[in-house]
């Protein structure tokens, strides 16, 4: 698997900021699930944005039904990260209304992470940045 933020990665989920749909494989799955995750190495200090969208429409074609995208948070920008995931009231839970949950939830980094139909695929992972916008927090 591709290091997503540095050779000795030790992630731990900080926060599930989007989800649609059930998991595919669980019962009342329906072609489409899609998440976007946060976690934290405890190695580096660095932050790891994961998106996932499946779509099982095609079940003839197993090779387009995930696709993935991955950002790499800066130590040094983790703090902003940090005080936000400390606000809020329930961090794992996708539907929360926090400001996290609003801001960074509503969307994903800026492009230039390139999908990838597999997570063990060997890709640049792009920096992201958090920035805060009349309270609400938002990509950079």
């Amino acid at each position: 698997m591709v290091n997503r933020c540095c050779d000795r990665p030790a992630l731990s989920p900080l926060a599930r900021l989007a989800q649609r749909g059930v998991p595919h494989g669980n019962r009342g799955h329906d072609d489409a699930y899609d998440h976007t995750r946060l976690s934290r190495c405890a190695t580096c200090g660095s932050g790891v944005v994961e998106s996932h969208s499946h779509d099982c429409w095609d079940p003839s074609d197993h090779s387009s039904w995930d696709m993935y995208w991955w950002w790499r948070i800066d130590p040094a920008d983790m703090d902003v990260v940090l005080e936000l995931v400390g606000d809020c009231p329930a961090p794992l839970k996708p539907g929360c209304d926090c400001r996290l949950h609003r801001g960074l939830g509503a969307s994903t980094p800026p492009a230039g992470a390139l999908s990838r139909e597999t997570p063990y695929e060997k890709a640049p992972v792009p920096a992201a940045k958090v920035r805060i916008d009349d309270g609400i927090p938002g990509w950079a």
